[in-house]
């Protein structure tokens, strides 16, 4: 549910959303909070998804909902998939299609190992009433880490069909296999409805809901003649799990090739892998991923500890210059 501060987008209707300044991370007894105007812009999925489709359609673009592959075959001038709704051909095919990507399935592109686990509950709040609303707050509390969970819990305030809710969640990265990290795995819903518990939730109250987030991946497949993949389908964020900035990117980059393919009437897509590397997306997405390598198997625990410390005493122009350089600052 979360868009980062760098993305621009000229929406016709931008979906309403909660602007947060302020971003708390804590690690146990120590926390740092970094002052970041338009930090962060949390929306409704299903409201922005809807906005999107909206913005696609005024462009002029046809959009078929409500269909599924069934079948992929790529042939020497393009792509064609069986549907439920009838046979559609192209020269190219984008798969944009999510973590469990159909089109990565179908056609064998190898994934490698990353997919991240992820859990939320959404209960209303009384804006008046939450610090976290009134001071535009948005929390990533990495304190399960110790207890094998390799990613954070979040507190996220959000609007749900126009009311004010907190999205509260937890994400489980397993970037570090189990064999190569001395710290089993945590049980991931009991941590998050122990997390629950000490927020004051009542965890029989609230529906809790599962999502799972494909992290990038160098080793992966990224493409093939006439197909490309991009946003989850190809990898997002392995140290927030967050995936819709990324998505956006990724359209960008994807836009750029489709381009360079009709120009040249070159669809073998061959360049696409190293311009994804080597694009800033791609720069950042590797580098969070190397901080999740370092922080979530939790091998030096002291030194987590020397860091939060450190940036819970440093000054804000510091704290800010340390959440960047960790790639903790959403961009």
């Amino acid at each position: 549910m979360v868009m980062s501060s760098s993305l621009r987008w000229a929406w016709p209707s931008m979906p309403r959303r909660f602007v947060a300044h302020r971003l708390v991370f804590r690690l146990g007894e120590r926390a740092f909070t970094i002052q970041h105007p338009n930090a962060m812009r949390v929306f409704d999925r299903a409201e922005f998804d809807a906005a999107l489709a909206r913005a696609v359609e005024q462009c002029g673009v046809p959009f078929q909902a409500n269909t599924r592959v069934q079948a992929v075959e790529v042939l020497p001038s393009g792509v064609r998939l069986l549907t439920d709704q009838g046979i559609y051909e192209a020269e190219v095919l984008v798969a944009a299609d999510g973590a469990n990507s159909t089109i990565r399935r179908k056609l064998q592109m190898r994934s490698t190992v990353g997919i991240a686990r992820l859990l939320r509950a959404l209960t209303p709040l009384e804006p008046l009433q939450s610090q976290a609303w009134q001071e535009g707050a948005a929390v990533f509390d990495f304190s399960c880490v110790p207890q094998g969970i390799q990613g954070y819990m979040w507190d996220f305030p959000c609007y749900i069909n126009g009311q004010p809710h907190m999205n509260r969640g937890i994400m489980d990265s397993r970037i570090a296999p189990e064999t190569a990290s001395e710290r089993q795995h945590g049980n991931l819903k009991q941590t998050f409805l122990e997390g629950l518990d000490a927020r004051q939730v009542d965890a029989e109250s609230v529906q809790l809901e599962g999502h799972p987030v494909r992290w990038f991946n160098r080793d992966a497949i990224f493409s093939q003649p006439h197909v490309l993949l991009a946003g989850d389908a190809a990898g997002v964020d392995p140290l927030f799990a967050e995936g819709i900035s990324y998505a956006m990117e990724y359209g960008w980059l994807v836009t750029q090739a489709i381009k360079h393919a009709f120009a040249t009437q070159d669809f073998s897509f061959r360049q696409y892998k190293t311009t994804l590397l080597q694009h800033r997306m791609g720069q950042m997405l590797l580098r969070r991923g190397m901080v999740a390598k370092g922080l979530y198997p939790y091998r030096y625990p002291f030194f987590w500890t020397i860091v939060w410390a450190l940036a819970d005493m440093a000054a804000p122009p510091l704290q800010r210059r340390f959440g960047a350089a960790l790639a903790l600052l959403p961009e």
